[in-house]
C-alpha cells in the first residue's frame, strides 16, 4: 500500500509541476520574443493608460477610436493585473515589466530608464495624473509631467508637446475611468460616458503624432492597470482582474487576437521591443513577437 501511495504521490507532484511550469510560461517567466516574428526596424511607442479600465466593460463602450485601432492591430481582454489589484502594484508591474515582489528594489529597471541607457540619446516623456506614479520612473530618465488632468485640455496640451519635442518614447496614464467608478460604479451609466471622453482624448493624441510627422513611425500601446467591479477593486475577480491591451501601428499585425495566457507584466517587455531594446534580465514578462507582421 506505500508504495501504492508513493506512485501516486510522485504522479500528483509532477501533474503540479508541469501546470505551475505551464502558467510561468504563460505569464511570461521567459523574456525571449518569438523568433520568427520581429518589428521590421524601431519604431516609437505612445502609450496610453486608463487607471480602472476593466475589459468587461470594452464591448459596450463607445470608443470608436479604440475600436479602429483593435480592428487595425493586435488585442487582447484577457491580460491578467497582478494582485491585489490596485494601481500602486499594477502600474509598476506595467513599467517595470515584472510582479511587485522584485520590482521594488532599487534602481530596477523601467522602459524608462531602459531607453535611457540603450536609446542613443532618444528621449522620453510622461504625463501621468496620480502622484504615486511619479517614482516608477526615475531621475531624468523621462521628461515627467504630473498632475495632469483627464480632459480635452490636456489632451491638447500633450499633442502639442508630441509635436514638439517628438519624443522616441510617450507615456500617458489618465486616472479616468477609476474615478467614476468609484463615484459612479463600474458599468454604470456614468462610467461608459468616461469611456466615450477618453476615446475623444486619445483622438486628440493620435492626431498630434499625425501632425508631427510621425505617425507611420509610431505604434501606440492602449492599456490599463486593473479593472473594477460594483465601486471598487483590489479583489481577484474577472471583471478586477482582465484588462484590455491593444497595440496599433505600422507593422503589427491586422485585426490579431493576441493568444492568452498574457500578464500585465508583458507590457514593458513589449515596448522594448517596438523601440529596439534588449529587455533586462531582472524583468519576468515575455515579448508578444508574434504581434509583428
Amino acid at each position: 500500500m506505500s508504495k501504492l501511495w508513493n506512485r501516486i504521490f510522485r504522479f500528483g507532484a509532477g501533474m503540479v509541476l508541469c501546470i505551475l511550469l505551464a502558467g510561468c510560461a504563460g505569464s511570461g517567466l521567459q523574456n525571449t520574443p518569438d523568433p520568427g516574428r520581429t518589428p521590421q526596424g524601431p519604431r516609437r511607442v505612445v502609450f496610453i493608460g486608463l487607471d480602472g479600465w476593466g475589459a468587461a466593460y470594452l464591448p459596450r463602450a463607445d470608443m470608436p477610436v479604440v475600436k479602429r485601432m483593435i480592428r487595425g492591430g493586435a488585442s487582447s481582454v484577457k491580460v491578467l493585473s497582478v494582485l491585489p489589484t490596485n494601481s500602486a502594484p499594477n502600474w509598476s508591474s506595467l513599467f517595470r515589466g515584472a510582479p511587485p515582489e522584485y520590482n521594488g528594489a532599487k534602481n530596477f529597471p523601467s522602459i524608462f530608464s531602459l531607453l535611457q541607457e540603450q536609446g542613443g540619446g532618444k528621449k522620453a516623456a510622461f504625463f501621468y495624473e496620480w502622484s504615486g506614479l511619479e517614482h516608477i520612473c526615475d531621475g531624468d530618465a523621462a521628461d515627467k509631467r504630473g498632475n495632469i488632468e483627464t480632459d480635452m485640455k490636456t489632451a491638447g496640451e500633450i499633442a502639442a508637446y508630441i509635436i514638439e519635442k517628438k519624443p522616441y518614447l510617450t507615456a500617458i496614464v489618465f486616472n479616468e475611468p477609476d474615478s467614476t467608478g468609484h463615484s459612479g460604479g463600474w458599468g454604470s451609466a456614468a462610467y461608459y460616458a468616461k469611456l466615450a471622453e477618453l476615446d475623444a482624448l486619445i483622438a486628440v493624441i493620435e492626431q498630434g503624432v499625425r501632425d508631427a510627422g510621425i505617425y507611420q513611425d509610431t505604434v501606440f500601446v492602449l492599456s490599463a492597470d486593473h479593472g473594477g467591479i460594483f465601486w471598487g477593486h483590489g479583489f481577484n475577480s474577472p471583471r478586477q482582474r482582465e484588462i484590455p491591451l491593444i497595440v496599433y501601428g505600422d507593422g503589427i499585425r491586422k485585426g490579431y487576437t493576441i493568444p492568452s495566457p498574457l500578464s500585465i507584466c508583458d507590457i514593458a517587455p513589449t515596448m522594448a521591443l517596438i523601440l529596439g531594446l534588449r529587455p533586462p534580465p531582472q524583468w519576468t514578462g515575455r515579448p508578444l513577437g508574434e504581434i509583428f507582421q
